[in-house]
């Protein structure tokens, strides 16, 4: 099939709910990476129950296979992770199969793997599917790469580093560190447990019950938010706590320039976009050893990682960070300089461009 233009066209398909995917697929716009092609974004998920998520997967078909019909696309690069997302996927991917579409699927899921090993025989044979079939398949780093080579045949498996929007950089040149009476440590993520959130509370409460003062945590995301400030508020650790909700915009950069720490103590990951833009804005970071995280802060001249689902080893690891503060302004720049040769849009747009540009066809 040949497209009727001499632009080539690239649909991205991906969730419109808020969260790092989204924020991934609306950095990879900003920065170019779509720059010479016809674009078209198709929603397949969104926030909502489950016959409004229904209705918008099967629009988001009828859609890609317009758009194919009309010879529109050439390339579809669908953003995808686990469980509902795969089924998803693999009907797309069947109809750019059939219908002659290259397809690029780019995997974000931080449960991919533990969801694929404990799934019965028709999930984990969907998940080898869309692997298979895919013309490329994009992964978030080393440890994603070596694991999907482990249970896929496909050989055009490449890594390609999540970068955040570089409207966060400036945040760097223009921070003072050590001029604060207190430590602003900040959560950026979704509220609940696989980010790690209630074992943040424990640690908190552990340096509250050892008299630890000077810092402050700021919550920042959607999810289980009522649950977690009823927790601070039966632990009577309000003091210690700033619980905002969603971030975005102009808040967002706000909490970033105010903050010195950024905690994501995870208990799964894929490669967090909220670690890069902590990277780019000059802040230290303190996470654990799961999913990506270990391939970006690769020892602790980058940052500090603890085991996940160890409230005792983070509290222990806050306590570093807030008792010094030469240290955070030594980790903060390091991961900077990490950033800027690794992360940032500058040092990866142009690998991405390529691979899709080799999926193009020639005529």
């Amino acid at each position: 099939m040949t497209l009727s233009k001499s632009i080539p066209g690239i649909a991205i398909i991906g969730t419109q709910a808020k969260g790092g995917i989204r924020a991934v697929i609306e950095n990879h716009k900003k920065a170019g990476v779509y720059g010479g092609y016809e674009t078209f974004f198709i929603a397949s998920h969104d926030d909502g129950n489950a016959l409004f998520r229904v209705k918008l997967a099967a629009f988001a078909l009828f859609r890609l296979i317009s758009l194919i019909f009309r010879r529109k696309i050439s390339i579809c690069h669908l953003h995808g992770s686990m469980k509902g997302s795969i089924y998803r996927k693999a009907v797309y991917i069947s109809v750019c199969r059939w219908l002659g579409c290259k397809t690029v699927f780019h995997l974000h899921g931080s449960e991919f793997a533990k969801s694929y090993n404990r799934a019965g025989w028709l999930y984990r044979a969907l998940v080898r599917y869309v692997l298979n079939t895919s013309h490329k398949v994009f992964v978030l780093s080393d440890y994603w790469k070596e694991y999907v080579e482990s249970i896929s045949i496909n050989q055009c498996v490449c890594v390609i580093n999540n970068f955040p929007s570089p409207e966060f950089e400036a945040l760097n040149e223009e921070r003072e560190f050590g001029k604060k009476p207190q430590v602003d440590l900040l959560f950026l993520g979704k509220i609940g447990q696989r980010k790690g959130i209630y074992d943040l509370v424990e640690a908190v409460e552990y340096l509250h019950i050892q008299g630890v003062t000077g810092f402050k945590v700021h919550v920042g995301g959607n999810g289980e938010i009522n649950k977690l400030k009823q927790l601070i508020d039966e632990k009577q650790l309000e003091k210690y706590f700033n619980v905002v909700g969603w971030v975005g915009g102009n808040l967002k950069r706000e909490l970033l320039q105010q903050s010195d720490v950024l905690l994501l103590p995870s208990h799964n990951e894929g490669l967090p976009i909220s670690i890069l833009e902590a990277f780019s804005a000059g802040l230290a970071v303190l996470s654990t050893r799961v999913g990506g995280i270990p391939d970006a802060i690769t020892d602790e001249r980058y940052g500090i990682l603890v085991e996940p689902g160890t409230p005792s080893s983070l509290a222990e690891a806050m306590l570093k960070y807030i008792n010094n503060k030469r240290l955070i302004e030594t980790v903060a720049q390091n991961a900077r300089q990490r950033y800027d040769s690794l992360y940032s849009s500058r040092a990866n747009v142009e690998k991405i461009r390529l691979e899709l540009a080799n999926l193009l066809p020639t005529y």
